[in-house]
């Protein structure tokens, strides 16, 4: 499994016609031998004890949807 990161910035202003930014989180997406998704996280700074996914981390490789 492979993991690509992510930085996540949000503009904080502009002078003169330069942007500029601060770092916000993170994002980690979580890829399978055949480069599927398996997992999305997300750490964000407004949210700093929070863990956020998208699609989570599965213990097993059932693909069966229960309620």
């Amino acid at each position: 499994m492979a993991t690509q990161t992510l930085k996540l910035n949000v503009k904080s202003g502009e002078k003169d016609g330069q942007n500029y930014w601060n770092r916000c989180g993170v994002v980690f997406v979580n890829t399978d031998d055949n480069g599927e998704i398996t997992a999305i996280t997300v750490k964000h700074s407004m949210f700093p004890g929070v863990e956020m996914v998208a699609f989570p981390k599965k213990d097993n490789n059932d693909s069966e949807v229960t309620e």
